[in-house]
């Protein structure tokens, strides 16, 4: 018997072959962290420093952030230069103006389905890690939370292509709640209601009431924007120092 007949012969013993390209891999990761805000809005990234962190070879980080450009989550600002989507108010209006007529309805759709005691004790546990974390000031652990709790929301709806629009919305509006953390005060007074919004559609989609869980997200929605776009309003008006 040769070794290729021992081999086929044990494929108990052989591990599944991971087929993710690096570019992909890369891809999820980036838009991972826009998703959770690791990074902020007018923020500078390089290929090379990407590369470093995820210890590649500039090429796939290249090409995936060639895909976040195609969904202007990231900007080419010169031949090497890139950034992080900023701040533009008219567009985070309009943004924020989608975003609560596809995530009011995708929380519709959950509450539509059937009772789903699992969802809830997953959702009411992801909104649990946010208060936790707010306790104990760990902002980046309330933003991962923040995010959890509305992608399990919408994922119960059902559908997929909706999650997909929303999940390319957030990767441009997620850097500017997360730059909301240059003010701590402001920000876990925005992720405290949210907190509280959260706990009414957590109750509307136990009671299958579609218009308060639409009513609850719209609302958590549209107070952090408020709060942000009052942040950034306060901030234009700051007068800039040297070497900040």
């Amino acid at each position: 018997m040769n070794s290729f007949d021992m081999m086929t012969k044990s494929p108990s013993t052989l591990v599944p072959v991971d087929v993710t390209t690096v570019q992909e891999r890369v891809y999820q990761s980036l838009r991972l962290g826009l998703l959770k805000g690791e990074f902020l809005p007018g923020e500078q990234v390089s290929i090379r420093s990407l590369a470093e962190v995820f210890g590649t070879s500039p090429m796939p980080v290249r090409e995936a952030v060639a895909r976040l450009i195609a969904e202007r989550a990231i900007e080419q600002t010169g031949p090497r230069t890139l950034r992080v989507a900023p701040y533009l108010a008219s567009d985070h209006e309009n943004y924020i103006r989608v975003r609560m007529q596809l995530e009011g309805y995708a929380a519709e759709r959950a509450a539509s389905g059937p009772k789903n005691p699992e969802l809830i004790d997953v959702l009411r546990r992801h909104n649990d890690s946010i208060a936790k974390a707010l306790e104990r000031n760990d902002f980046d652990a309330a933003l991962a939370g923040n995010q959890a709790f509305h992608f399990e929301l919408y994922r119960a709806g059902g559908y997929p292509q909706l999650l997909d629009i929303i999940s390319t919305l957030w990767l441009r509006t997620g850097p500017i709640v997360a730059s909301a953390r240059k003010d701590e005060d402001m920000f876990r007074r925005i992720f405290k209601i949210g907190v509280r919004i959260h706990d009414d559609a957590i109750d509307a989609v136990a009671q299958r009431d579609r218009a308060a869980a639409r009513r609850a997200i719209n609302l958590d929605i549209r107070s952090s924007h408020l709060s942000i776009r009052r942040f950034y309003k306060q901030l234009s008006s700051r007068p800039a120092v040297t070497g900040e």
